[in-house]
């Protein structure tokens, strides 16, 4: 049985031919598949990053009062007040401490039918500044396309699905970059600015992946254990081995 050999023109190394085509289609076909998903969560993500920053400028009247000199009021007084601005079946689950002193101070409630609002007081005067639904507010907004892509759970497993094959992707990059024969260490860590036309976008794509591999792997390893599927056995998984997250880190 004959054996067929191709000589790579962009490294100048020789490869077994149907082992590199075989790797080089789903290389291919997972990049194709995951690079949409992961432009969302990468800009959804970084977006959330900054939700300090980006919120005081899309809900100024809300979430920012003038910085007084003055003690704030007691958190128990300013409870008190936002519940009277809420229905009387709602119930209080969070408070949003500021660690500012230009900020407001805002009271979560849940509503009898599940929605959750937010109450905003001025800390100083305990004035009721607004409300404003958590659902529907930007960040939150932009935590589900970042997690969902707005669809549910269907869209949770799609984004889940991609991560998987973001792996796959970065595997079949890394033994498709692999130095063989000859090549050099410089060659295959440094792009090959001499080449021409093709060889040389592959060559720089070669080497940008290699060096990007290492931050993508643990772009995806750290995002999975929050996916509905695969997050939910890690979580089994860190509560059976006692990692000593406090209860109710993991829900319930």
């Amino acid at each position: 049985m004959s054996t067929t050999v191709q000589h790579d023109a962009a490294s100048g190394t020789t490869t077994n031919g149907n082992g590199y085509r075989t790797l080089w289609r789903w290389h291919f076909y997972a990049g194709l598949f995951v690079m949409p998903f992961l432009v969302v969560l990468a800009i959804t993500g970084t977006l959330y990053c900054f939700q300090p920053q980006i919120e005081p400028l899309l809900y100024p009247q809300l979430l920012v009062v003038e910085s007084q000199t003055a003690p704030r009021m007691p958190a128990d007084v300013l409870l008190a007040r936002a519940r009277a601005a809420m229905p009387t079946d709602a119930a209080a689950v969070t408070t949003v401490i500021p660690d500012s002193s230009g900020r407001s101070m805002e009271f979560i409630f849940r509503l009898a039918d599940g929605e959750k609002q937010s109450v905003y007081l001025n800390p100083y005067n305990a004035k009721v500044l607004g409300r404003l639904s958590v659902e529907h507010r930007f960040m939150q907004i932009d935590r589900m396309l970042h997690r969902k892509l707005l669809l549910g759970k269907p869209g949770e497993l799609l984004m889940e699905l991609a991560a998987c094959w973001t792996l796959v992707m970065i595997g079949t990059g890394v033994a498709l970059w692999w130095p063989r024969g000859a090549t050099r260490a410089r060659d295959a860590l440094v792009p090959r600015l001499t080449l021409k036309g093709r060889p040389l976008w592959k060559s720089v794509h070669a080497v940008m992946g290699i060096w990007l591999a290492l931050g993508a792997l643990a772009f995806v390893l750290t995002g999975l254990p929050w996916s509905g599927s695969w997050g939910k056995q890690f979580k089994a998984l860190a509560s059976a081995a006692n990692l000593g997250a406090p209860p109710g880190a993991w829900g319930g």
